[in-house]
């Protein structure tokens, strides 16, 4: 008899184990949707023209100086000229920010290429607006060669190293969201 109870009991655990894992359960959904979003529309003009597809040249005719003491026609150190163009960006639907390219590796030393407005300078932000014409602004491109009484002579150096030469560098205008 000891030996069907040890029977008994193991097929009694076995019985216990066997209902109690067939027992649990739980509930469970789904549902499934779909989604549709919106993109924010992107458009920048320079003039009346896509920004990606304007003629982005000039030379100094095409600047203004406010100070240039070279003879006309050429760009001496301390001068300051700049060309303005007129953004717009009515069709955007995010903040725009309009600068000058960070690389600009052929621009020669001294010189500096920065853009700005008329009354602030650094990158300019064009905020949104639903309103038409509030997203147009008229940037200032810069181009500055400083030059100073108190120039120590590496600068004096780099400026003489450019006396008598064509000036030719490429300045790269970019168009770009705002991030914040």
């Amino acid at each position: 008899m000891k030996g069907n109870k040890k029977i008994l009991v193991v097929a009694i655990l076995l019985l216990l184990i066997a209902v109690s894992y067939g027992t649990y359960a739980i509930y469970r959904e789904s549902a499934v949707g779909e989604a549709t979003i919106p993109a924010a529309a992107w458009s920048v003009k320079i003039g009346s023209d896509d920004f990606k597809d304007v003629d982005f040249d000039f030379d100094l005719a095409d600047l203004t100086c406010t100070t240039n003491p070279g003879k006309a026609g050429t760009i001496a150190p301390g001068a300051e000229c700049y060309i303005d163009y007129n953004i717009d960006a009515d069709g955007s639907q995010v903040d725009v920010v309009i600068e000058v390219d960070d690389d600009n590796s052929t621009v020669p030393e001294p010189l500096e290429v920065t853009v700005g407005t008329t009354s602030v300078a650094g990158p300019v932000t064009i905020p949104y607006s639903a309103t038409e014409g509030e997203m147009e602004e008229t940037v200032r491109l810069t181009v500055k060669w400083p030059g100073a009484l108190n120039d120590d002579s590496t600068k004096d150096s780099t400026d003489l190293d450019l006396n008598g030469d064509d000036l030719s560098f490429s300045i790269k205008l970019v168009a770009r969201q705002a991030l914040s």
